[in-house]
């Protein structure tokens, strides 16, 4: 099940504002289907996706249209084809030069959709936010009939797909992919040349086994995952997103936000949000006029303040654990990272991959053991 971007609307439109019947005679296959499941899960007010169409060798170009969408009883239901206004991009997003809300806005438009859509090029199905607003109960299925046209004719694929409608969870609200605390130590190698080792990486991320539980603690902020929180906080703003973020010692006194930044050429939240605010209390806060955010999918770098002494820093405890969790640790140590002459400094990072889906106010907690703020 794939999440549903806005700025997909536009490349739809040019898609479907596009056809046009051949003049031709062609082929029709009988065997066209909705390829991968044809079951749909909708979370209510989610917006999701499903593969593209099998064709059966069908000629091009093809146009799908949605013919009915019926309940378990066989009664259509007219709900879904009623039109309703979202906010689409009607141009690309760029973070370099669209720095303000204002100039955010400009690139910002409105469509009127319906609430289940389908890509007439090639039958893939969307379900829009919209879906909320359709009287749906959770449990309630729906069968989609759709009709196929091309130069041949036309063909009624009774059944295409089955809508399964859910309660929407609080995963549904964001995508997360990833989530890495840090500890970053800069120190001159043998050849007298600046090198970076992370003597504390503690990383989720979707292609471990282990990712499913580790998500779920993080996102509940149940306790078995204290070093990590990422979970909705308000449900203002209603139309686009706030974001907190914190960086946290080992005590919970947080490192001063107003040094929060981009870690070297990668971006961040910083880079793709606007409207930045330090609080000493609340953390860093970045906001954005739409949803998703990010825009495009991409993974997010951030670091606290940089220190050139060791005062405030476990070496003994870090290097323990160090030794004991990293595969490379004996041949990173033996450069003697902390010494005189070769230390030069450290900070804390925190890498997020994480795409908001659902407005609101958000907050993303990140504790570093090992280390104190000063």
């Amino acid at each position: 099940m794939k999440k549903l971007f806005p700025i997909a609307l536009i490349a739809l439109s040019c898609l479907t504002s596009c056809f046009k019947e051949a003049q031709v005679q062609g082929y029709l296959g009988t065997n066209i289907y909705l390829q991968g499941s044809d079951t749909l899960t909708v979370p209510i007010g989610q917006q999701v996706s499903t593969a593209k169409a099998w064709l059966d060798n069908s000629t091009q170009p093809v146009k799908f249209e949605i013919t009915n969408i019926r309940d378990k009883f066989g009664d259509r239901k007219e709900e879904f084809f009623r039109n309703s206004d979202i906010a689409v991009w009607n141009g690309p997003y760029d973070y370099l030069t669209d720095t303000t809300r204002a100039l955010i806005e400009r690139k910002l438009g409105v469509a009127s959709v319906t609430p289940i859509m389908i890509n007439e090029v090639n039958g893939q199905l969307f379900s829009m936010s919209t879906t909320a607003n359709c009287g749906i109960t959770p449990g309630d299925v729906y069968n989609v009939d759709v009709r196929m046209t091309n130069s041949k004719g036309s063909i009624e694929l009774k059944d295409y797909a089955v809508l399964k409608f859910t309660t929407g969870s609080a995963a549904d609200r964001f995508l997360l992919q990833d989530f890495t605390n840090g500890i970053c130590v800069e120190y001159l190698d043998t050849s007298k040349v600046t090198t970076t080792i992370f003597p504390y990486y503690d990383e989720v991320r979707d292609n471990q086994s282990d990712f499913e539980t580790r998500r779920g603690n993080i996102v509940a902020d149940n306790g078995r995952e204290p070093e990590m929180v990422f979970h909705k906080i308000a449900d203002e703003p209603s139309v686009g997103v706030k974001v907190w973020i914190k960086l946290l010692d080992k005590n919970g006194k947080m490192f001063d936000p107003s040094t929060y930044a981009s870690y070297l050429t990668n971006l961040s939240f910083i880079n793709v949000g606007i409207e930045r605010e330090n609080d000493p209390e609340k953390g860093m806060a970045v906001s954005f006029p739409m949803t998703p955010w990010p825009v495009s999918d991409m993974y997010s770098y951030i670091r606290g303040p940089y220190y050139s002494d060791l005062s405030n820093i476990d070496t003994g405890a870090l290097r323990s654990y160090y030794m004991s969790h990293s595969t490379k640790a004996s041949a990173a140590w033996t450069t003697k990272i902390f010494e005189t002459g070769t230390f030069k400094g450290w900070y804390v990072r925190l890498r997020n991959r994480v795409r908001i889906y659902e407005p609101g106010t958000y907050e993303i907690v990140a504790k570093i053991p090992f280390v104190t703020a000063k």
